[in-house]
């Protein structure tokens, strides 16, 4: 079955490597299914050149165009943009979106008829059992079906650190995961694993039960590591 490779760039990819990035990456063999998530300032160059599937970072809820600095589901549309990522924990913490935000990101997302990745975790001090589910029902007020949501299971102590969980402990959670959204939308959700995730740690990770692919962040602009990953899954 076919996985997910979800490459979040963050602000890492720097300009004069942005053409050698697309074209490396355009030669990577591989029958999983790759999205990249450039800066915003790059998704036309991606859009245009890259044989994999494009999405943005971030996007605002509102089409009212008076937002300095923010990009609309309209102007994703206008490229040809499928994905977006909503409800990163760095949004989260760095720009105080709290779950209505969330949840108003992501019902403009799939009224839009782009695919949202979103994503959500707990902290290390805290359980999963009690945060997810509140967290996951926050982000899902009024949303009827999980058909085009790519949920990104990120546990906020993993984000960056390079302190990835236990493997048993990573499946413990998607099973979870898996089964609270089973049992509230009778439908399979597609899950993905984000947090300290490289070469050296793919090979297990991809291969837990229920999980459909994952999240890596600042080290997808690495084309050298990227082709480590794929040739690892």
């Amino acid at each position: 079955m076919n996985k997910l490779i979800i490459l979040n760039h963050k602000m890492s990819l720097l300009y004069d490597d942005l053409y050698n990035y697309i074209e490396k990456t355009n030669e990577i063999d591989t029958e999983n299914d790759i999205i990249i998530c450039p800066s915003n300032i790059y998704l036309e160059a991606f859009m245009n050149n890259s044989e994999w599937s494009v999405g943005a970072q971030d996007m605002h809820y509102s089409t009212d165009k008076n937002h300095t600095g923010e990009i609309s589901s309209d102007q994703l549309k206008s490229l040809g943009v499928e994905y977006t990522m909503i409800g990163h924990y760095e949004r989260v913490s760095e720009f105080n979106e709290n779950k209505n935000i969330v949840n108003q990101k992501l019902i403009a997302a799939l009224d839009s008829n782009i695919f949202p990745i979103l994503c959500f975790g707990e902290n290390i001090d805290e359980d999963y059992r009690e945060v997810l589910p509140k967290l996951l029902e926050g982000y899902l007020k009024d949303i009827q079906n999980i058909d085009f949501i790519i949920f990104a299971y990120e546990p906020i102590y993993a984000i960056g650190t390079g302190a990835l969980p236990k493997i048993d402990k990573i499946k413990e959670v998607i099973d979870f995961i898996s089964k609270y959204l089973e049992d509230k939308y009778h439908k399979k959700p597609t899950i993905v694993y984000g947090g300290s995730v490289d070469s050296s740690n793919i090979h297990n990770i991809i291969n837990i039960d229920n999980l459909n692919g994952v999240l890596i962040g600042n080290i997808s602009s690495d084309i050298k590591e990227v082709e480590r990953i794929i040739n690892n899954i």
